[in-house]
């Protein structure tokens, strides 16, 4: 079809150049074969004109011989008459992204007000929102470093004095192993998954809907034998139990707060024995992913304190150009402007056609996260207090944009006090209690990366079933995991290479 249009077009230019004084033609993307409009062309006497929306153009010569054709973002051509004669008069003009960058930077001069306009008009317009299917790796890591981790036994007639010092030398062994290994724990996964967005019967509202189509997971194993901040209390608590009566169940109470009616050894070996041999993990490890870098990709779409170009909430300037990949960009910074308002960083904005490349951003000076502080209370304090976080956009072969990668690194501060009383179920109803002091920062990072996504047409949209979502797999063996492209973090490497 574009063959014969070009050949009309053609035909059409070629009988209303017939007057010598005055040439038509057409100029075209080598790369695309679209239409250019605004092509400046200007002859060898300095007399010129420019291409309209089609991309067509009417040239008086006056006697020129030599005729140069240049747009932004594009290889200027000189030609002369002869040669532009033999092309009837059509033009096609190679891509130059690199120059581009060059010109308008040192050429556009671009207020501040008009830049953030024309990138929230870009992006919105361009961002891929359609159903899709796209390849997924994820990468997290978690660094425990204990600041303090002490069990005090303050009263007991559960204990006899020797089972007693035995369980506090147990739990001091576990405390000074903790404290010296650091434990880390990383899981990586590499899949297949489709997202498209429906509209839940009774609401106004759109949904996204993620679903793995297959996955593969490695988990390493760390020296920590298990250990998370989620089950650090369950760990203590089993130390104590290990030197109690192994028939018997205990309720269990922290503080004025029930936690256990009926906790034994034989329940709690038991758990932990099939905890041990579970080497299986859900769907959601991926789709909560997908989500994240969804929302934080797109924050330019809110009206709220997490849009960074939104002026309302943030103060942005404009800064010294600086280099991704060769090319030159438009960097925007940005601070909090209102309370709400929580991060700082930089924007940067490819000056071809005013999509975001790259955003980086962490807390504000003063600003933090989540937190809770119950210390006098409950014994419990918890920070959130760094949060960095690294975005960066790619478009795919039709020129639409989609997030293709994220970092953030979340650094957090968590103390625990509680006092743990374990109450015999007997008539005599015994008791141990003992005291938890934990101290601990944590550092999580989770990077994600994102590949093309393909778009899934209108008749291969699927219903999505329940029992989709309750999916689990298996974790590879490290065997397997050594021969795949996407073994240590191999695929994040590459992709950030190409955009240094």
């Amino acid at each position: 079809m574009k063959i014969k249009l070009h050949l009309f077009l053609t035909i059409l230019i070629v009988n209303i150049s017939s007057n010598a004084q005055e040439i038509s033609g057409f100029v075209f993307s080598k790369t695309s074969n679209k239409p250019i409009d605004r092509v400046a062309i200007v002859t060898n006497h300095k007399t010129g004109t420019a291409t309209n929306k089609f991309g067509i153009y009417n040239l008086q010569l006056k006697n020129a011989t030599k005729i140069t054709f240049s747009s932004l973002g594009y290889q200027s051509v000189t030609l002369t008459i002869n040669e532009l004669t033999d092309q009837n008069y059509n033009v096609y003009l190679l891509e130059s992204i690199n120059q581009l960058a060059e010109i308008r930077l040192k050429f556009d001069k671009i207020s501040l007000e008009n830049l953030i306009q024309k990138t929230l008009d870009s992006m919105q317009k361009n961002y891929i929102t359609s159903a899709s299917k796209q390849d997924i790796y994820v990468y997290e890591n978690q660094q425990m470093n204990f600041k303090k981790l002490e069990l005090d036994l303050e009263s007991s007639s559960l204990l006899n004095r020797q089972k007693r010092k035995l369980a506090q030398i147990e739990f001091e062994n576990f405390s000074k192993n903790l404290k010296s290994i650091n434990p880390e724990f990383s899981k990586q996964f590499y899949g297949t998954i489709s997202t498209q967005n429906v509209k839940p019967k009774k609401s106004n509202t759109k949904v996204s809907i993620i679903k793995v189509d297959k996955v593969e997971g490695y988990r390493k194993k760390g020296l920590s034998n298990g250990v998370t901040l989620n089950n650090l209390q369950d760990k203590i608590q089993n130390i104590v139990l290990t030197h109690l009566d192994k028939n018997k169940t205990y309720k269990v109470k922290t503080g004025l707060f029930k936690v256990e009616d009926s906790l034994s050894f034989k329940e709690v070996s038991k758990k932990t024995d099939s905890l041990k041999n579970d080497n299986s993990f859900g769907d959601f490890r991926i789709t909560n992913n997908k989500r994240v870098i969804e929302k934080k990709g797109a924050f330019f779409i809110n009206d709220d304190e997490t849009n960074f170009l939104n002026t309302k909430f943030y103060n942005q300037s404009l800064e010294e150009n600086e280099t991704i990949n060769d090319i030159k960009m438009y960097v925007i910074s940005f601070k909090p402007k209102k309370s709400k308002a929580k991060y700082s960083g930089k924007i940067f904005i490819n000056p071809s056609n005013f999509i975001i490349k790259k955003v980086i951003y962490k807390f504000a000076n003063g600003k933090r996260g989540e937190h809770l502080n119950l210390k006098w209370l409950l014994g419990i304090k918890y920070s959130e207090n760094e949060d960095a976080t690294t975005l960066f956009y790619e478009k795919d072969k039709n020129g639409n944009v989609y997030t293709s990668y994220l970092k953030q690194e979340i650094k957090n501060y968590a103390y625990i006090n509680r006092p743990i009383k374990f109450i015999e179920n007997s008539k005599n109803k015994e008791k141990i209690k003992f005291n938890i002091k934990v101290e601990i920062n944590l550092n999580d990072i989770t990077e994600v990366l994102l590949n093309e996504p393909k778009k899934i047409l209108k008749d291969n949209l699927i219903t999505y079933r329940k029992e989709d979502f309750k999916k689990k797999s298996t974790y590879i063996s490290k065997e397997k995991y050594l021969e795949l492209p996407w073994q240590n973090r191999q695929l994040l490497i590459n992709y950030l290479d190409k955009n240094q």
